[in-house]
Formats: C-alpha cells, sequence, structure tokens
C-alpha cells in the first residue's frame, strides 16, 4: 500500500494519546476464517446484537448455510509475523542526498504449523485458498488466553470485522520422521496498516480454543 499523506497538512501536528494500558496478544493457537463479505456484498461483522464475546453469537455461525459460515482451524504450532517493513525508493544518485524516501510499507507474512493433523481435514483446508485468492476471506485470531481479536468499527465499538487476508497457502506433508512430527505449513499475508483498528477481545461465557465445535452435518 502507498503512503497517503493528507497535502495541505493539517495546522498543527496529529496529537499522539497517552499510553495508560500496555497491550500485548499473546500466542496465536487457533483462527477462524469467514468470507469478508456476503454474497448479496453486505460485509460480515459481529454486533451489540449478535456479540462477539458470546458463545451463541459464534455456534450461530459456525452452523451456517450461507455467507457468513465461520469455520475454525485446528491449533497452530510455531505462529511468526515477519515483513512489515518500509517500502523505499532506492536512494544513491536517484534521490535528494542520496536519502531514500518511504513509499509505503510491505505485508506483514505470518506462518505457522499444523502438526498431526489427519490429511483429509488438510485437504478440506486447501479450499480456503481460492477463497483468499478471490479477495474475500479474512481470519479472527485466538490467543493462548482465549482471547480474540477482531477489526473494531470505529463509529460503532460493538462491530467487529475479520481481519482481511492474502495469499493463503496451506502446504503438503512433511514427514516428521523419527524425531518431530509430521505437520503442514500454513502461512498468509496481512495487507499494509492492517492492524490500524485492530481491537482485543476477551470472552463473555466461552473460549474459544476449546469451545468453538462445529456443528454436526444434517442427516
Amino acid at each position: 500500500m502507498s503512503l497517503l499523506c493528507q497535502c495541505p497538512a493539517n495546522s498543527a501536528l496529529t496529537t499522539i494519546p497517552a499510553v495508560t494500558c500496555p497491550e500485548n496478544f499473546g500466542q496465536i493457537q487457533k483462527v477462524a476464517f469467514q468470507r469478508l463479505n456476503k454474497a448479496d456484498g453486505t460485509r460480515n461483522s459481529f454486533t451489540a446484537t449478535a456479540a462477539i464475546g458470546l458463545k451463541a453469537s459464534w455456534t450461530a455461525l459456525l452452523a451456517a448455510a450461507d455467507g457468513s459460515k465461520i469455520v475454525v482451524s485446528p491449533y497452530i504450532n510455531a505462529p511468526a509475523d515477519s515483513g512489515g517493513d518500509a517500502r523505499m525508493t532506492s536512494g544513491g544518485n536517484d534521490d535528494l542526498g542520496g536519502i531514500a524516501q518511504v513509499l509505503g510499507g510491505n505485508p506483514v507474512q505470518f506462518d505457522g504449523s499444523l502438526r498431526s493433523v489427519p490429511q483429509s481435514v488438510i485437504k478440506k483446508m486447501k479450499e480456503l485458498m481460492c477463497e483468499a485468492q478471490a479477495g474475500n476471506l479474512g481470519v479472527y485470531l485466538f490467543d493462548e488466553n482465549g482471547k480474540i481479536q477482531a477489526l473494531q468499527d470505529q463509529t460503532t465499538a460493538t462491530t467487529y470485522y475479520p481481519i482481511p487476508i492474502r495469499g493463503l497457502f496451506i502446504g503438503s506433508l512433511i514427514h516428521g520422521n523419527f524425531d518431530a512430527k509430521d505437520s503442514n505449513a500454513i502461512s498468509w499475508q496481512y495487507p499494509d496498516n492492517y492492524s490500524d483498528d485492530l481491537a482485543i477481545v476477551t470472552p463473555t461465557d466461552f473460549n474459544p480454543l476449546t469451545d468453538l465445535i462445529p456443528a454436526a452435518p444434517s442427516q
């Protein structure tokens, strides 16, 4: 994404709010996938009446048979983010004084490992790669404490959206052999500035790591 600057600039520098409470999200252990938009183009979200912190809201979406459906990943090991660094001009003789200019930011890369997961499950997960390729897939993140990270609407604080991702990849089986477990790679990219509206939610009556069970198929 390119750096977008207001021109002309404000009369004064933007006020930076004081940090009153440090904020950190824990180790990502699972994620929930959801389309960003339904078939009619409306945006998927949790709302005041279907709150993100209530198990009933998630249970309904796990059982949904339309574009609002949510699916939950197996446990993800070795989660790691990288990238997100500055995208620069070439510097040197191409820029005044040889000082490179910031053009924007590179995407953030997420990498993890799905260990000891049956390949029948992996095969189904690979179908999500086409959803991401179409630009209509997002994730909710769950940490080791059962907290949720999602995008919060800046005008309606009770509305939350999935975090858009691109380039989802689910790899083929890597055999662990004697001293490791079998595994499949999982990775995706977050667009630049994806985290501007991120918020952490503490669920009210459930732990998403253990309580979000897919609905049984209809007979």
